[in-house]
């Protein structure tokens, strides 16, 4: 037994009428019969489809999925700092080749005092190992404990490679509240979530929107199941909602996520908005790291800045390590060489693939383990673009 006590997990769209991704519905329906998930959020745009929001399953116990529903993205939300780093690059308050410490000048103990932003974006700054008691550790805390903390030895910033899934992403943070002279979360706000009619997501959602959402049934939970049975994470209450954490909390419909790649698609804009000119996006989403071994994944990836660059090239060294599921947290088996994005821990996916002209966001809300995740998501992913008749 799995531990769910829901019935078969249901597709909902976000407007009525039937929907093409009965493939991927059977993908996403065989993982809630495994225990995988309780339910999950699909959402797909491109230009021949127009939008697809399918919801299914559960949310929580008892509570139905939709397409409405705030899910939780972890890491898939990183790039929206990304987007926010590149804002000061443009506006002429940055570098990406500026030292971290000229900005927040504590950064510059214990060898890190050379670190550059352009580091810390692509995963070599080399200060992965930072202790973070969440949901205790406040956003000061959490940044002065990057501050303290040391390169590690035998990094070469620059070269030396290694995700830093926390780390980076809270010093970054405070770069941008320096450069922008106000909090974190009211630039993401004004600057790249509003203006691209992200209105449901948050890095951090007030305490009252926590209220209002989980009151409403709009609040996924989170669970951990990679045991026999399901158990909450606790990630879903508001001690842990509320923290202002650019590398893991953000809080949103997948349709959202979705609607972010398609800016990626336009170049930085979407509809009537652009956030970021096309050639600074450029930067973030050129490959910038090649052929590097990443000491966190065991695996040779590429990067770009902040963005997680398509690594399918590197499928076959990374079997090794990995298995058939190939390089980790990459966008399946079909998505274009030129696909950009990001995943979220054990849970989700967002991307843009040029190729296909294609935006996309996956959202799970169950945590069952690194294999049994890496392998779900490809088969989702499978299953898509057979849908859309991309294979």
């Amino acid at each position: 037994m799995n531990g769910f006590s829901s019935p078969a997990s249901s597709s909902r769209l976000s407007e009525p009428g039937p929907h093409p991704l009965s493939l991927t519905a059977g993908c996403v329906q065989r993982g809630v019969e495994a225990g995988l998930h309780r339910g999950a959020q699909v959402s797909v745009w491109s230009a021949a489809t127009g939008e697809v929001d399918v919801a299914f399953g559960d949310a929580r116990p008892g509570v139905a999925m939709t397409a409405e529903t705030s899910t939780l993205w972890l890491s898939s939300g990183k790039p929206l700092l990304a987007v926010a780093v590149a804002q000061q690059v443009a506006a002429g308050r940055l570098a990406f080749d500026d030292a971290v410490s000229d900005f927040v000048p504590e950064f510059a103990v214990k060898s890190k005092e050379a670190v550059t932003v352009e580091q810390v974006l692509t995963h070599t700054g080399g200060f992965r190992s930072v202790t973070f008691d969440y949901p205790a550790m406040g956003w000061d805390a959490a940044v002065a404990a990057v501050c303290a903390a040391r390169l590690e030895t035998g990094w070469v910033p620059g070269e030396t490679a290694g995700y830093h899934p926390h780390s980076g992403w809270n010093v970054l943070g405070r770069v941008v509240e320096v450069c922008a002279g106000e909090p974190l979360g009211t630039t993401l706000r004004r600057d790249v979530l509003e203006p691209l009619g992200m209105a449901d997501t948050w890095v951090g959602l007030p305490e009252a929107e926590h209220a209002r959402r989980h009151d409403a049934g709009r609040l996924a939970g989170v669970e951990n199941t990679a045991g026999a049975t399901p158990r909450s994470t606790g990630m879903d209450q508001a001690a842990w909602t509320t923290g202002v954490r650019p590398g893991g909390n953000t809080w949103g419909p997948a349709r959202d996520l979705a609607r972010f790649y398609r800016a990626v698609l336009g170049g930085g804009a979407v509809d009537t908005c652009r956030v970021l000119p096309a050639a600074e996006l450029a930067k973030l989403t050129a490959r910038v790291r090649r052929d590097t071994v990443d000491r966190t994944f065991r695996a040779t990836m590429d990067w770009g800045r902040g963005f997680m660059v398509n690594n399918r090239r590197h499928d076959a060294v990374n079997a090794a390590t990995h298995g058939p599921t190939g390089t980790p947290y990459n966008f399946g088996p079909h998505a274009g060489d030129d696909a950009v994005g990001h995943g979220g821990n054990q849970s989700s996916v967002g991307f843009a693939d040029p190729t296909h002209g294609l935006a996309v966001a996956v959202v799970f809300n169950g945590m069952c383990g690194e294999s049994k995740h890496q392998r779900r998501m490809g088969e989702v992913l499978d299953a898509l673009y057979r849908d859309l008749g991309l294979v």
